[in-house]
């Protein structure tokens, strides 16, 4: 190959660029392809004209961007002296130009700028939000002569000592009246009034539609912030109970909508707040995780490290209701835990590793328990009201010890071992566990039944749809093995669960609340319907029984062996044979196996 190749970068020759062929070139004007083939070589030049006008505009351009911060930077230097502050010097390279007049932009005076420069301070955007309700200066459900002052005074008197120990994250000033807080703040006495005003109450209807109007009036649509609507929103929730819809779309907004606002409020990441700010953002991880996490929805609010220096500071405060506080944290943090371990499970990990699970969480929670019953044996019993929320975190520690039992339920779990021992075991835990919490619930007086929270009524929901789920899955188990003792154990399983006599004196206590309500109004509260549902239950329980059971091999058939042509199978319990299983079917209701799961999935999911 010639020395004398140029070292400019050249074109490919025209034959190669119609061929699409690598040239590579040989001597000046000839490449190494045309050589070969014998073909005339034709070079076009790099035209470098084309690079000069690219670079032109380049350079233009960034001589009017370093003009225009040459600018930029000598206004800003007269700004800051007549404020008295001193500029760093931005760049040495490109020092500020002389002539001030010649660059001030005729548009942009000195206040435009100063704005400017307070905007910048502020990283957001936007209107601040309001700092005064809209509703401001409209006249009360008192004004209007819909409740006197009177009974104001005593409902806000039944939270403080009634309500206050079930939910003991928003607390009253001492000596606080109706009147001062009506005045003061209007939303949170219209949630206390809701609160306490009982399902029976003919203005019930009223005064939820006055704080929903409060809440799209002022949350929504004006964006409003402040801790009177959380506190309110809080108490709201707690005692939800009207209108009852399907799936509860209106509580998991307002739920949602109270982690919002503490989020909005900074509550999460104050360093020195109040002691109501540090108790309502306990009382929305608290709200966070028994509502959202009952409904299968993402709990929103996590126990971090400021969740547990309110606790403390809480903890140490001279109110004994604030005592209260740690108890309820500690057990609803724990099933925050369990919820984010059951989801994780696979079902391929097999029995053996529920068992592991299963083994961790009981130990997790009985130091736990310990805890929460070193502080319940703390609280002194000379206050009358002591015993009120031992009653409400008894519930809760009975809930955790039955929900430590749910993963028996599951039947992914357990397709490769379905009659594991650890199983029957756990099933047969679920079984006791909800009847004890039902029976909890039952033996509490009228007084503490009208003011049940919403995640009681939760706990509740669980027990009763954990027992007959349990139940028929255990006679599935044992129906399905050809055992001598078949009988024997379907009888002691049925007679362990006593189903439809407990729920029926469950919805017997809970009804106490809707004394004087027409069937339609109880079908408007949570509770109501609730306790319609666990009367169809109690109906349609036994013919599910039932339907199991009818297909148990008779013993007598089992023991003769001469019968070899009849599958085992096919021989059933006769219906004389029946109430020795399960007393009289007189009043039994047969539904379809689609309906009664529809109506098992409202107990369990709680929808």
């Amino acid at each position: 190959m010639s020395a004398t190749i140029s070292a400019v970068k050249r074109r490919a020759c025209v034959a190669c660029t119609a061929a699409k062929a690598k040239c590579t070139p040989q001597t000046v004007n000839l490449c190494q392809r045309c050589a070969r083939l014998g073909k005339s070589c034709t070079y076009l030049d790099l035209p470098q004209t084309k690079r000069k006008r690219k670079a032109a505009p380049r350079c233009s351009r960034v001589e009017m961007l370093e003009k225009k911060v040459d600018q930029l930077t000598s206004q800003l230097t007269a700004l800051t002296r007549q404020h008295g502050q001193t500029l760093p010097d931005t760049s040495t390279s490109n020092p500020p130009t002389n002539d001030l007049n010649s660059s001030h932009d005729p548009e942009l005076d000195s206040t435009d700028i100063s704005e400017l420069l307070d905007a910048a301070k502020d990283p957001s955007h936007g209107l601040d939000p309001p700092t005064s309700s809209v509703l401001e200066g409209q006249p009360s459900i008192v004004d209007r002569g819909l409740l006197s002052e009177a009974e104001t005074e005593r409902l806000v008197a039944t939270f403080q000592f009634d309500l206050v120990p079930k939910f003991p994250f928003v607390l009253l000033a001492h000596g606080e009246t109706a009147v001062r807080l009506r005045n003061r703040e209007p939303f949170l006495f219209l949630c206390i009034v809701a609160a306490t005003i009982g399902s029976a109450h003919p203005l019930r209807k009223t005064v939820a539609e006055e704080i929903m109007n409060h809440v799209t009036s002022r949350i929504v649509a004006r964006s409003e912030r402040n801790l009177e609507l959380l506190r309110g929103l809080l108490i709201h929730c707690a005692w939800y109970s009207y209108p009852a819809e399907r799936y509860h779309p209106r509580l998991l907004l307002l739920a949602q909508l109270c982690v919002s606002i503490s989020y909005d409020l900074g509550l999460h990441r104050k360093r020195s707040p109040s002691l109501d700010e540090e108790r309502a953002l306990l009382g929305t991880y608290w709200l966070s995780v028994g509502i959202c996490g009952t409904l299968g929805r993402p709990i929103n609010m996590k126990h971090d490290f400021r969740t547990h220096v309110c606790v403390e500071s809480i903890a140490a405060t001279e109110h004994l209701s604030d005592r209260w506080i740690t108890p309820f944290i500690q057990l609803q943090s724990f099933l925050a835990t369990m919820d984010e371990v059951y989801a994780s499970i696979e079902a391929s990990g097999g029995s053996a590793l529920i068992q592991v699970t299963r083994g961790s969480l009981q130990r997790q929670f009985d130091s736990v328990r310990a805890s929460v019953e070193k502080d319940l044996s703390s609280y002194p019993s000379s206050t009358g009201v002591s015993w009120i929320p031992k009653n409400a975190i008894y519930t809760e520690i009975k809930y955790v010890e039955m929900r430590l039992e749910e993963l028996s339920l599951r039947e992914e779990l357990w397709i490769a071992e379905p009659e594991s021992a650890v199983r029957t075991t756990m099933l047969m835990g679920a079984i006791q566990r909800s009847k004890e919490l039902i029976h909890t619930v039952t033996n509490l007086p009228p007084s503490e039944i009208a003011h049940m929270t919403i995640t009681t009524s939760a706990r509740i929901c669980a027990a009763v749809g954990y027992i007959p789920t349990a139940v028929l899955t255990l006679l599935n188990l044992i129906t399905g093995r050809t055992d001598s003792t078949t009988e024997a154990q379907v009888q002691a399983v049925v007679d362990a669960a006593e189903y439809p006599n407990l729920v029926t004196e469950l919805a017997n206590a809970l009804e106490t609340k809707f004394e004087g309500m027409s069937a339609a109004d109880k079908e408007t509260d949570i509770v109501g319907s609730l306790c319609s549902k666990m009367r169809l239950l109690a109906r349609c329980y036994p013919y599910q029984i039932r339907t199991i059971v009818g297909s148990v091999p008779s013993q007598d058939a089992r023991q003769d062996t001469s019968i070899s042509a009849v599958h085992p199978n096919e021989v059933t319990i006769t219906p004389q044979a029946w109430p020795s299983i399960y007393g009289d079917l007189g009043d039994v209701f047969p539904v379809e196996d689609i309906q009664w799961d529809s109506i098992l999935s409202s107990f369990t999911g709680f929808s």
